[in-house]
């Protein structure tokens, strides 16, 4: 602006200066100087004019994430409020069950002593007759204590589902929070990078974004089937690869099944080289006891090589973008408590990598 402002300034200066002299502007200036001012005063006006509308735009994504954000907490938070209701109605039927079990036991007692204590009166004043009558009572006493002992066992059983369910409902509920908890970190963090955002920043995440969308469009029958798994964190971009489809038990050695879908994979990062792209091989914590791999940090080494060299089998990708890294056990997605989570820390990640990164 403050350039703009003195040319136009040195134009009108130069053009008084003619008109009281008697001196047309083309005798002062050539064709060219005046094409040349004409030209510049243009750029000036256009590059006010782009940087105003790169600034509103950059205002209206802020916005439209944090109508986002806001929208997806009001979510989260409706499903904890209905996860804590379902718990706390579980618990009640369980604490009605409970009290409902201490006030027959309580009745039942009260019911045998009293027989007890007459059974007792009987006996020392009875007939045979009497006696006989006495023995069916026995019986029936038996009979009776018997089905109270199957009704408690079975009350037993009723409760101990009752209190699996309410546990396997809280440690859901626990997994849901602190997954809802990660994604409004995540949210938080993407609004926090905004902010901080340079235009080659900005112009490198929607690179990042195309390249997601192609790999999604590319990849859609593996992801449908959950082989391939595409996450962003942060400004990075994550491939990952389920275990099943890529290696067998101990191995490293690639399965047939996943050719097809890093030969995919590899023609779409040929298409972006201004991208780094880190191969990262995992485990669980199973102990390797046998084999040629000496521990989980040389298989997950070995794992991401494998995948790395099978993705340079393209001539027309540059090499000197790429690396591969193992991280044994130590870097899981979930923990190692169950063999569902395990098969899922089990894995090979490709992490694209943009130019301008804020890592």
């Amino acid at each position: 602006m403050i350039r703009h402002s003195r040319i136009t300034t040195f134009a009108v200066t130069v053009f008084f200066l003619a008109a009281f002299s008697g001196i047309s502007t083309a005798d002062l200036f050539g064709p060219s100087d005046l094409e040349k001012c004409t030209n510049e005063k243009v750029a000036v006006e256009l590059k006010y004019k782009y940087c105003y509308r790169d600034k509103t735009n950059t205002e209206n994504e802020l916005e439209l994430l944090k109508r986002q954000y806001r929208n997806e907490s009001a979510n989260f938070r409706t499903q904890i409020n209905s996860l804590e209701n379902e718990i706390s109605s579980l618990q009640k039927k369980l604490d009605s069950s409970v009290s409902g079990r201490e006030q027959d036991n309580s009745v039942s007692s009260k019911k045998i002593s009293e027989l007890e204590n007459t059974l007792a009166i009987l006996r020392n004043k009875s007939t045979g007759r009497e006696k006989e009558l006495l023995n069916e009572i026995e019986e029936l006493q038996k009979k009776h204590g018997s089905e109270l002992t199957q009704l408690r066992d079975s009350f037993d059983k009723e409760r101990n589902s009752l209190m699996e369910e309410i546990d396997r409902l809280k440690n859901d509920h626990a997994s849901k929070l602190a997954e809802l908890n990660s994604q409004i970190s995540n949210l938080n963090s993407e609004l926090a990078l905004l902010k901080k955002l340079t235009e080659s920043q900005k112009e490198e995440l929607e690179r990042m974004s195309t390249q997601e969308k192609e790999l999604a469009r590319q990849l859609e029958s593996e992801i449908k089937k959950g082989d391939i798994r595409l996450k962003k964190h942060h400004d990075r971009l994550i491939i990952n690869i389920d275990n099943r489809i890529s290696f067998d038990s101990g191995s490293a050695e690639l399965k047939k099944e996943v050719f097809s879908a890093l030969d995919k994979i590899s023609g779409i990062l040929q298409n972006y080289p201004e991208n780094r792209i880190m191969v990262e091989g995992h485990t669980d914590t199973d102990k390797i006891v046998r084999g040629k791999y000496r521990d989980n940090w040389h298989l997950s080494a070995e794992r991401a090589l494998a995948v790395l060299n099978q993705l340079l089998k393209n001539k027309n990708i540059d090499r000197s973008r790429f690396a591969a890294a193992g991280y044994g056990e130590f870097n899981p997605i979930v923990p190692n408590d169950t063999p569902e989570n395990k098969a899922l820390n089990r894995r090979v990640d490709i992490v694209v990598i943009p130019r301008v990164s804020s890592k």
